[in-house]
């Protein structure tokens, strides 16, 4: 089995969320991809050790382990 096409594609989409969330440690103003919403960056969440990145209206979630 070829795994390239699905190594090249879990590649690039890994390093388009470490870009964006990038962009929101440093305070600039990221947009979702889906409702254009601005994405906020919470690492003050109740699970001690992760952080979430989203936009309000819940289309875009990304959970970060910050441990």
């Amino acid at each position: 089995m070829d795994f390239s096409a699905l190594t090249k594609k879990s590649s690039a989409s890994f390093n388009q969320h470490k870009n964006l969330l990038k962009k929101l440690a440093k305070g600039h103003t990221v947009k979702c991809e889906v409702c254009q919403g601005i994405l906020t960056l919470d690492l003050k969440t109740q699970q001690p050790g992760q952080g979430v990145a989203k936009c309000q209206k819940g289309c875009t979630e990304i959970m970060l382990d910050l441990a």
